[in-house]
């Protein structure tokens, strides 16, 4: 039995390279949703997703976001996990959503997923993709797609892009950017991030263009993330800030291109609230302290998403290099 396009849950898929900006969109999107009926995938690669969002277990692998919506990580793939939800939402146990909006991991290929929510017979009675948005990183754009093979699929199977981090260069720079992802992704459309800061207009009519996710999407060309490494640092005692930053800057000169992601938090020595650090290759951001913080157990966690270098050396490095200064000092 056809289901109407009406009846079905409107997904729409939030894309973008490692540090783009993709979970600080979401967060002004969720804070503005003050119905709070949206479900929240978040496919993220790691050790640790949304954390600095969530504040409420519901279930299993479902959490309640800061603004009531529900997010569930992403455990198998994407079609499991979205008619769990469903059941879940039938059977009373997550609170009831009416949209779903999708995170995926900065290294995605979004053309399987496109397709596997526009053709699969269990998915496409039930779900319909609404729309897929690309954020850009404008002090990164240009490299990124030199460098790294997912920025351009990317920016090519999203039908609207939004410009992140646009504070941080100048307006020459930022007509240079957009003037490159429109000659290398002309199927897209620019938007201003306050058009969509909230989900009614996330998933307004004039927004959806379903005839665009019909194209065959092809991945030949592209490489895949094989060589592509993640892991997690732990420092169970606080940390030295200077010591840790010249160790952070020593390795970001030397070995930046390959560090694709940072982000973690750190507790610092003579700080009460902990820190929440996050970089993309040489650029590292300004820390941010933290009111509260993202886990309870007192230990710091650095992320590292690496291609090109072994993510074991850096721990090594890390042991190695503030062992000595301290053993030295």
């Amino acid at each position: 039995m056809h289901t109407n396009s009406s009846e079905r849950i409107p997904i729409h898929v939030i894309t973008g390279f490692l540090g783009s900006g993709k979970t600080t969109f979401i967060r002004k999107i969720l804070e503005h949703d003050k119905n709070s009926e949206t479900l929240v995938l978040v496919n993220e690669l790691g050790e640790i997703g949304l954390d600095n969002l969530l504040v409420e277990q519901v279930c299993d692998n479902t959490y309640l976001l800061a603004s009531g919506c529900v997010c569930c990580t992403v455990l198998t793939d994407v079609k499991d996990t979205l008619l769990k939800v469903l059941a879940d939402k039938k059977a009373g146990k997550i609170a009831p959503f009416k949209n779903i909006i999708i995170e995926t991991t900065g290294l995605a290929n979004p053309a399987s997923m496109l397709n596997t929510l526009s053709f699969d017979t269990h998915l496409k009675s039930r779900f319909a993709v609404h729309g897929m948005t690309c954020v850009i990183d404008s002090t990164l754009a240009m490299s990124q797609h030199s460098i790294h093979p997912e920025w351009l699929p990317q920016v090519i199977a999203s039908n609207k892009w939004v410009l992140s981090k646009r504070d941080l260069i100048g307006s020459e720079e930022e007509l240079n950017v957009r003037n490159f992802v429109e000659s290398v992704g002309s199927t897209g459309a620019w938007i201003e991030p306050e058009i969509l800061v909230d989900t009614s207009n996330l998933f307004a009519l004039e927004y959806m263009r379903t005839e665009f996710f019909n194209l065959p999407f092809s991945t030949e060309g592209f490489k895949t993330h094989k060589d592509t490494q993640t892991g997690v640092i732990v420092f169970n005692d606080s940390v030295d800030w200077t010591l840790f930053g010249l160790w952070l800057n020593i390795l970001l000169k030397q070995y930046g291109e390959s560090i694709l992601r940072i982000k973690g938090m750190l507790y610092l020595t003579g700080q009460e609230k902990p820190v929440f650090l996050h970089g993309v290759q040489h650029c590292l951001y300004p820390p941010e302290h933290l009111e509260h913080p993202l886990w309870d157990d007192g230990k710091s966690r650095l992320l590292f998403i690496c291609r090109g270098i072994e993510i074991e050396k850096i721990k090594k490095s890390a042991q190695i290099f503030m062992n000595l200064i301290k053993e030295k000092s």
